[in-house]
């Protein structure tokens, strides 16, 4: 039997499991720890047990740091599992100690985000506190119901636990793994062996599980059922190209790109001058929201199709026709300020939907405010790791999985808005000669992605992990120049 394997099944024990001495448990951690890790990094770190503490007491053990003593209350992270009659619980925890050596690691969005991500690939069986430096709140009780009872742990420990999952059967084997495994990653910790592919294979499932994808078929039912959709993500991750996709399945769509001289005039109705015999006169002309109403009508189904809708003032576009967009309600009329084709009551058709993007990067333009928000469904559109990995080029893809792993580590939620998207990494014309394309790539990154990073640092975009983004810029140029050579 493995040693994770041993761990595993003391672990679902629970308190069945009563360690003669305190050595066991050390040679069973010290075991896991060399079957999987360099045995030279083992001085970093020391069991602790306290499995032998009575039922009423919070029994514990597990991996903490070396710079603590070897009893009594610690600082930093630790590995630790708690049992209980049925099973035990696994958890990351903070010593009552404090934060220690280890605050930059939890303060770190990356770490969040790969635990975040690490329960999706585990469907939720991995719990993550929200806010790792917060030590006020606790484990809440509609989570801790669906662990093996630890009552005693979450009396005493339940304000530093910030990940927990149930251990009670072997399947939950791949999740243990998975946390050690991240657990010393973040530690600096080196794995060996096949366990070394294997834990690159999970970071990046991992990686591709923190970036949603959404295709054009999922994207059109979410269109059909809701009406009213906006495709939001950073730059370069392909929402109008989708949009378009999706907008043509209906036929030729209503195009139109918002921007800040936009008016209501132009998108609802407005008066268009006009010369009849010599004099000045105004006749009605419907903007892009009748024009498309109209084609709703003839066609039974349209799609209005804006471009960067945040780039206009909506309020000042839509006025009071935001009374309309109420996918639940088709019924709703307004009163137009002209008489278009002799009628001035205005309503929607059923078949019209609106679909539209959103550039998360663009801090030029105000946010959408909530009366939009609350009628538009939104959908968010990330870069697309596993695009790039298609295209097979070695440098677009290793440029893209470090700018992906820079922006995911350091940048906070608002910076992660920023993170390039896959079209920067792809061969601008994929219809010309593919003996080529290494070149146009590399010219790709040095005219289109290096002058967007280079922009990023200049403005000061991403607070503090400008710098990071700058050491990212120039890496990129260092292969790029390589490339060249």
């Amino acid at each position: 039997m493995s040693a994770i394997d041993t761990l595993l099944e003391r672990m679902i024990r629970g308190r069945g499991y009563r360690p003669e001495t305190r050595d066991d448990v050390a040679d069973i951690l010290k075991g896991v720890f060399e079957e999987r890790y360099h045995s030279q990094d083992w001085r970093h770190f020391q069991p602790r047990n306290a499995l032998m503490l009575k039922e009423e007491q919070a029994a514990w053990a597990g991996w903490i740091t070396s710079e603590n003593p070897t009893s009594g209350a610690y600082q930093g992270t630790s590995f630790v599992w708690f049992p209980a009659d049925e099973g035990s619980v696994a958890t990351l925890c903070i010593g009552t100690g404090g934060f220690g050596p280890d605050g930059h690691l939890l303060a770190r969005p990356g770490h969040r985000r790969r635990l975040k991500a690490m329960a999706r690939l585990h469907d939720g069986r991995l719990w993550v506190k929200p806010d790792l430096l917060d030590l006020q709140s606790r484990v809440q009780d509609a989570t801790a119901r669906t662990w093996p009872a630890i009552d005693a742990a979450l009396r005493v420990y339940g304000h530093v636990i910030y990940a927990a999952f149930p251990v009670r059967s072997p399947d939950a084997k791949q999740l243990l793994e998975d946390l050690l495994d991240l657990f010393f990653f973040e530690h600096g910790v080196r794995l060996t062996g096949k366990l070394k592919g294997r834990w690159e294979d999970r970071r990046r499932s991992m990686l591709a599980s923190l970036f949603s994808r959404h295709g054009a078929d999922e994207v059109a039912r979410l269109l059909e059922e809701r009406r009213f959709l906006v495709l939001q993500g950073p730059p370069g991750t392909g929402k109008t190209r989708l949009a378009l996709e999706v907008a043509h399945r209906y036929g030729k769509a209503t195009q139109v790109q918002f921007h800040p001289a936009r008016t209501y005039e132009d998108f609802v109705v407005g008066l268009a001058p006009q010369t009849q015999a010599g004099q000045l006169a105004f006749e009605v002309k419907a903007g892009d929201l009748l024009r498309a109403n109209e084609a709703a009508v003839q066609a039974g189904q349209h799609v209005l199709l804006i471009d960067e809708i945040n780039r206009g003032d909506l309020a000042r576009v839509l006025g009071e026709a935001i009374y309309l967009f109420e996918p639940g309600e088709p019924d709703r009329e307004i009163d137009l300020p002209h008489a278009y084709k002799g009628e001035r009551r205005l309503r929607l058709a059923p078949g019209l939907m609106v679909l539209a993007t959103r550039n998360t990067a663009d801090r030029s333009v105000a946010r959408i405010d909530m009366a939009i928000r609350r009628r538009f469904g939104f959908l968010d559109i990330w870069p697309d790791l596993d695009v790039v990995r298609a295209q097979g080029d070695a440098l677009a893809q290793e440029c893209f999985e470090d700018a992906l792993d820079v922006f995911t580590e350091h940048a906070d939620d608002a910076g992660l808005d920023l993170t390039p998207g896959h079209a920067y990494f792809l061969d601008p014309r994929p219809d010309l000669a593919t003996g080529l394309r290494p070149a146009r790539i590399a010219r790709r990154l040095r005219f289109e992605l290096m002058p967007l990073l280079r922009t990023y640092v200049e403005e000061r975009l991403l607070g503090p992990a400008t710098g990071v983004v700058e050491e990212l810029a120039d890496r990129i140029a260092a292969r790029v120049e390589a490339t060249a050579s």
